[in-house]
């Protein structure tokens, strides 16, 4: 197909669309002539327009939509698009199944920074990382003649003629990424690992192969008759932004940086006073917070209740209140971002065996907890009494005493506790408890802030017995004198536990 050209997916059989008249552009292309003129000039240089004609070049109908340009982002160059949405309910891209291609069902599938690591994970510490980028992205795939009369427009009274992908059709991402997930196939068959994101190409390699791999990247592109933007390479290195993620195989780390981060601390506070929102205002910042969670996992939890809302819209016109859940999620990432420094680490080791051990039990009346030869024990204080809470949550509660107190940065920590409510809302994730959902986001958020991850396993209560005997310490002298028996000859030390430790971080 990148020689006979890509079909654009349109349902012949959809009748109710375009014209072949001159549609009037939008105000982003009639404000920005001179830009216009320079992007047509550019473009039919390169073959990817024809043009100009004085009237429909076609024996079949012309379908004309109107331009429009949007500012590029750190640039002052402006993006042109093509309308293919215009007229609503008759245009090119109404015509278009995002679902369904020739005839086959799709799903468009983006890798993500998680699948980056994999590879890198692969490679090891102090592999080498590389990049390549297709030039012109869209704009070097051709489109099939035969659908060439759906992708026309006008400009000064002349009509003009995409031949190669538009910006602003709704198939040309899923064709693009068809393209390179080619790519890819190919390049693995030479054995270079990487991953394709739309035009950019992203791979790891031990440091001996990784200018052999970089170089053989090359080569598939020109075989494929791929055009590579040279400039955006980047050659095989221990450091290297990609998807907006610095990342370091030396020091093993991913980086956000401090104008990135800066950037969405605002857009959070500017969200925290809005009253209204847009289905295409929500979508924006569910973008900008995942890029954050791409690289602070426990903070993909405080996204769901942002994801419900945006579930909520009808139809893109639609408007909404924000609602107070949405502004919960967003007080957390407020919080967040206050302490976070923008540097996570790269936990490249699976979980075979944890770095750290903790315990903990609790009873109605008090808890208690052990780990690396420390143990704490103390009554709920009266804030906690007077909720009269379900074991469940006073379990949960212990969970979060022992992670405040021997929590450390970049830990795997595995917990054992005899509550299976507690074991799977943390394995989980997820509670219908409203109060136990409010302690697994202070979970989450000391796991983030920590850049630490917790796991619980159920273990039997009589095997739970330090901790058991530590949670019932106010009962009776009995079981002090039993916890003193059991850790003989052992160095424990006591660590005190005030009634802070119950109170939660946040006010989500």
């Amino acid at each position: 197909m990148l020689e006979f050209g890509w079909p654009l997916g349109f349902d012949r059989k959809f009748e109710e669309f375009g014209n072949s008249k001159i549609v009037k552009n939008h105000t982003g292309a009639r404000n920005f002539a001179k830009e216009i003129d320079k992007y047509i000039k550019k473009e039919v240089g390169y073959g990817a327009v024809l043009g100009p004609f004085a009237s429909n070049p076609f024996n079949d109908l012309l379908v004309i939509s109107p331009l429009n340009s949007v500012p590029k982002a750190n640039s002052e160059e402006r993006r042109v698009i093509m309308d293919l949405s215009f007229p609503k309910g008759k245009s090119v891209n109404d015509g278009i199944d995002k679902n369904v291609y020739l005839g086959k069902h799709i799903e468009l599938h983006y890798p993500n920074v998680d699948n980056f690591i994999e590879i890198i994970k692969e490679k090891g510490k102090f592999c080498k990382i590389f990049k390549r980028d297709l030039r012109r992205a869209y704009r070097q795939i051709p489109v099939d003649p035969k659908d060439y009369n759906l992708i026309g427009f006008t400009w000064k009274g002349h009509f003009f003629v995409d031949r190669v992908l538009p910006m602003g059709l709704k198939s040309s991402a899923f064709i693009c990424q068809s393209v390179t997930n080619a790519v890819r196939f190919i390049a693995k068959k030479h054995d270079i690992s990487l991953i394709n994101y739309l035009d950019d190409f992203a791979g790891a390699e031990i440091s001996e192969k990784a200018d052999i791999s970089y170089t053989k990247l090359k080569w598939v592109l020109d075989s494929c008759g791929l055009e590579e933007s040279v400039e955006k390479a980047s050659s095989p290195s221990y450091r290297m932004s990609f998807l907006g993620v610095w990342f370091d195989t030396e020091k093993m780390t991913m980086e956000v940086t401090p104008d990135r981060l800066l950037e969405i601390f605002d857009l959070v506070s500017f969200w925290l006073n809005k009253d209204t929102a847009s289905l295409k205002e929500v979508q924006s910042l569910i973008g900008k917070l995942n890029f954050i969670a791409s690289c602070v996992r426990p903070g993909r939890i405080f996204i769901s209740r942002i994801l419900n809302f945006l579930r909520e819209f009808k139809n893109e016109d639609c408007i909404l209140e924000v609602s107070v859940e949405l502004k919960h999620d967003l007080l957390w990432w407020s919080e967040f971002l206050e302490i976070y420094n923008g540097v996570s680490l790269l936990n490249l080791q699976e979980w075979t065996e944890p770095d750290e051990y903790m315990a903990s039990d609790a009873c109605l009346v008090g808890c208690g907890g052990v780990s690396n030869g420390q143990f704490f024990h103390c009554v709920f204080p009266d804030f906690i009494v007077q909720q009269s809470l379900h074991i469940n949550a006073l379990e949960l509660l212990s969970v979060i005493v022992c992670l405040k107190l021997w929590g450390q940065r970049g830990r795997k920590i595995c917990i054992q506790c005899d509550n299976m409510v507690s074991v799977q809302v943390i394995n989980q994730g997820k509670s219908r408890s409203r109060f136990l959902q409010a302690c697994l986001r202070e979970i989450c958020f000391i796991c983030a802030i920590k850049e630490c991850e917790l796991r619980a396993i159920h273990i039997d209560g009589i095997e739970n017995r330090l901790p058991d005997m530590l949670s019932r310490w106010s009962l009776s002298d009995s079981y002090s004198v039993q916890f003193y028996e059991a850790i003989e000859g052992r160095n424990f030390q006591h660590v005190n536990v005030d009634s802070n430790f119950f109170r939660f971080c946040h006010n989500w």
